[in-house]
C-alpha cells in the first residue's frame, strides 16, 4: 500500500496523454526497451507522496491536514515528454508541468509544514506514463532522450492541460487506487 496526495487529469486531457503514450511508445519499441506504462484510469500528478503502510496515527493526522488545504482552482500544463527523473532516478518516462507547479508547491507546503517529509524545494511536478524495464546503458538512455525531446516537439504536449478543481489523499495498492478524501478549491 502506498499513500500520496494527488490531481487527477479530467477527461479530455486523459484522452490526449493516452495519444502521447501511444505515440512515444513506438520509440521504446523501436529500440527493443520493455517499459510499464501507466493505467490511464491511474494518470495522476503527485503532489505529495506520504509513504506506505503509516500507521493509523498519523493516517489520522494527514486526513486532518488533507481536510484544512486550502487553494484556488489552477490550471496545469505540460510541455514536454522527458526520460530520467534524475541521474539516480533514470527510467522514468513523463510529462514535465509547464504550469501549475507553484500551486502544487504551496499545497506540499500546507501538508508538510516542518519540511521533514519533503522540503518543497525538491518537489519536481509531473506526470508519470511509465517506467523502463531494464537498466538503460549511457548510449540507449542519450538516443531515448534525444528521440523523446525530437517527437514532444511534434506531440502538441502544451496543449494538454486542465483545471484543478480537487486534490485526493489516494491509496495506491498493486497498480489499483482508491481515493481516500478530496479537498475542492474554496
Amino acid at each position: 500500500m502506498n499513500l500520496f496526495i494527488g490531481i487527477l487529469p479530467d477527461e479530455s486531457a486523459n484522452h490526449k496523454i493516452r495519444k502521447v503514450v501511444g505515440e512515444i511508445g513506438r520509440i521504446f519499441d523501436g529500440q527493443q526497451v520493455p517499459v510499464r506504462w501507466v493505467k490511464p484510469e491511474t494518470f495522476h500528478v503527485t503532489v505529495f507522496h506520504v509513504g506506505k503502510d503509516i500507521s493509523l496515527v498519523k493516517r489520522l493526522l494527514l486526513k486532518n491536514k488533507v481536510k484544512k488545504i486550502s487553494f484556488q482552482t489552477f490550471e496545469i500544463s505540460f510541455k514536454s515528454v522527458r526520460l530520467g527523473i534524475s541521474r539516480k532516478y533514470k527510467e522514468l518516462v513523463f510529462l514535465v508541468v509547464d504550469n501549475g507547479d507553484e500551486n502544487m508547491r504551496k499545497i506540499t507546503e500546507q501538508i508538510d509544514m516542518d519540511g521533514k517529509i519533503r522540503g518543497a524545494n525538491t518537489f519536481v511536478p509531473h506526470l508519470t506514463l511509465g517506467r523502463v524495464s531494464k537498466e538503460l546503458s549511457d548510449e540507449e538512455y542519450r538516443n531515448l532522450s534525444r528521440d523523446l525531446e525530437n517527437v514532444s516537439k511534434d506531440l502538441n504536449i502544451e496543449e494538454i492541460s486542465f483545471a484543478v478543481k480537487e486534490v485526493y489523499l489516494i491509496k495506491s495498492d498493486q497498480g489499483n487506487y482508491d481515493i481516500l478524501m478530496n479537498c475542492s478549491a474554496c
